[in-house]
């Protein structure tokens, strides 16, 4: 099989965590292909839309990318019908509503909904991958599945800390199990500074009607204001929100 095509993917999937884009020696460098074939690469992605670049010699992710992954999240039925429900939740809250779904055995933030007017906003990019161990929305899905596949989920993806080094969370297996039966006992999830410092946040799983789950539906915030008080005010209107997003899911399985 040709190399080219894995090639432009690994320089997609490099700049998406590099949102300033890098140089091309850079680019090469971290995926060990040789600078000729890389400036091929981007070139033609350059060409193409899909990547853009400055006047410095950064390479970035494009539009066309962006808008394509933009018309591919809105053709996901319930992506779309979830709209409602999410800006209500927003307007309740005054917080960040967003709706993650699985991806292989992956979990991805796919719609958000901004309640937040003025003062702190926490308003990171839609496309972003839920850590099982580390986020709310990751423990309310491990939650809703079977042990040894939440078991073989955090093994599979490991317990190293994100980019900031002062969060806190799950250390090992042991520790991230307990938090994920927590969830699973109380029907929630509630975390603060396990993914990013100073943000919290709660969720609940949202499964169809067979007991499958479909997605996570969660709100998150500064810690100084969704506090552990204020997100167990929020989860009974969490709960309600699930279930109009459950029987949204049932739809669309059977649409």
């Amino acid at each position: 099989m040709s190399t080219a095509v894995p090639r432009a993917f690994s320089v997609l999937e490099l700049l998406v965590t590099s949102p300033s884009g890098l140089p091309l020696g850079k680019i090469a460098e971290e995926l060990a292909i040789p600078p000729s074939a890389t400036h091929r690469i981007v070139t033609e992605l350059v060409d193409l839309g899909y990547l853009r670049s400055d006047s410095e010699g950064n390479y970035a992710l494009g539009l066309q990318l962006v808008s394509q992954a933009l018309r591919h999240l809105a053709s996901i039925p319930l992506v779309e019908l979830a709209r409602p429900t999410l800006d209500q939740l927003a307007e309740l809250s005054g917080e960040l509503v967003r709706l993650s779904i699985p991806d292989g055995d992956h979990l991805v933030w796919v719609a958000k909904s901004q309640g937040a007017r003025g003062g702190l906003r926490y308003d990171p990019d839609a496309g972003r991958e839920a850590r099982f161990a580390r986020t709310s929305s990751g423990l309310a899905w491990l939650s809703a599945l079977p042990e040894d596949q939440a078991i073989a989920r955090l093994q599979a993806q490991g317990f190293e800390r994100d980019d900031d080094s002062r969060s806190s969370g799950p250390r090992d297996l042991d520790e991230a199990l307990a938090a994920v039966r927590e969830a699973r006992e109380r029907g929630f999830a509630f975390t603060d500074s396990t993914h990013e410092l100073g943000i919290a946040a709660v969720a609940v799983p949202v499964s169809r009607a067979d007991g499958t789950p479909a997605a996570v539906l969660s709100i998150a915030g500064p810690s100084v204001r969704l506090t552990r008080e204020r997100a167990l005010e929020l989860v009974p209107h969490l709960f309600r929100g699930r279930e109009d997003l459950a029987v949204l899911a049932d739809s669309t399985l059977h649409a």
